[in-house]
């Protein structure tokens, strides 16, 4: 069970398909009936452990949503760029057009009162990243930024990565500003 929000911001208003969607908000705990539309939705998790040729092809083939997260198989923005360029190449494989497909990147997000705070938390977490042997660096992957700033900083991630939209899973002490955040996103829908 994952302990964080989740808050959902499109990609920006630039991209050919561009869209505004709802502010989705996931809690811990929370589980509601799947209706038949949800029934019938298919998602792929594509992370470390199901990158291969063969969760690639079906994704392409079937998928209604693709989500990528951050791990040492995928550590940088271009990486994310080149998977969804393979993603893209699979979906016309099979004569599925691109908008049958949404790409949706999860991210670590942490929230910071200000931006000097924002540079100190990236600072601690660059620390901490040189001493745990992490194959990543966490700090180049995550959003940290004060609530004003986090939808332009989710737009701009969207850009960079080629995905549709970008899931921000608050962290730790950064969940119980989910309220804030929300409004924030609503603001710049």
């Amino acid at each position: 069970m994952r302990t964080s929000a989740t808050l959902t911001h499109a990609r920006s208003a630039d991209h050919p398909r561009a869209e505004r969607l709802p502010i989705e908000r996931l809690t811990a705990g929370t589980s509601e009936p799947f209706s038949d539309e949800a029934r019938r939705h298919v998602e792929f998790v594509l992370d470390e452990g199901s990158l291969n040729p063969t969760t690639l092809a079906l994704a392409g083939a079937r998928a209604d949503v693709v989500r990528i997260r951050f791990s040492a198989a995928l550590p940088t923005h271009p990486a994310v760029r080149a998977l969804v360029t393979m993603l893209d190449d699979e979906v016309a494989a099979v004569g599925r057009t691109r908008d049958e497909l949404r790409v949706v990147l999860e991210v670590e997000t942490v929230v910071a009162d200000d931006e000097a705070d924002a540079a100190r938390r990236r600072a601690n977490l660059a620390y901490t990243a040189a001493f745990s042997h992490a194959a990543w660096s966490p700090e180049s992957t995550w959003l940290v930024a004060p609530v004003e700033r986090l939808a332009e900083e989710a737009s701009a991630l969207a850009r960079r990565t080629g995905v549709d939209a970008v899931h921000l899973h608050l962290t730790g002490p950064s969940a119980a500003h989910v309220d804030r955040v929300t409004a924030a996103l609503q603001r710049t829908a």
